[in-house]
């Protein structure tokens, strides 16, 4: 299976892998997302910015505040079904 490459921050946060990811305090260390730490500079810049937006959520510039609380919901929801 092929995968897609990210190059933008909304592709980031758009996925749910990406989000557990980011917000796991163990991520996995072999995980795909590894490798963007390592990619093209664009990409790499791409990554860190959405990184740095889900750790950040609360005072983060790119999200009106309402999008900001909708992508957190997504978030909660997206954790609580992979607990269950």
């Amino acid at each position: 299976m092929k995968r897609v490459v990210y190059t933008k921050v909304e592709q980031f946060l758009r996925d749910d892998d990406f989000i557990r990811y980011v917000l796991d305090s163990s991520p996995d260390k072999d995980s795909r997302w590894v490798s963007y730490q390592t990619a093209a500079p664009q990409i790499r810049a791409a990554f860190l910015k959405a990184c740095d937006i889900l750790l950040h959520l609360d005072d983060c510039a790119l999200l009106t505040p309402e999008q900001a609380q909708a992508l957190k919901q997504r978030i909660f929801r997206s954790l609580h079904a992979v607990a269950n």
